[in-house]
């Protein structure tokens, strides 16, 4: 498991989406740990756009649906 020190590194070379993702999964566990349920609601301002990349994915044969 890696340090505080080693993640803020591994975050700092990633691209700016895959940071935002991840600030995405702070907020969710900091809402977590206050006792709210946010299950239902982490990341669905992104579902429709998640699953039209999927679907563009699939179309395009770049990945099977098992």
């Amino acid at each position: 498991m890696p340090n505080r020190k080693q993640l803020i590194d591994k975050i700092k070379s990633l691209p700016e989406d895959e940071v935002d993702e991840i600030a995405d999964f702070v907020e969710f566990i900091e809402t977590r740990e206050k006792g709210h349920s946010a299950l239902a609601e982490y990341g669905m301002d992104d579902y429709l756009s998640q699953l039209s990349d999927y679907e563009e994915l699939l179309a395009a044969g770049k990945i099977e649906c098992r």
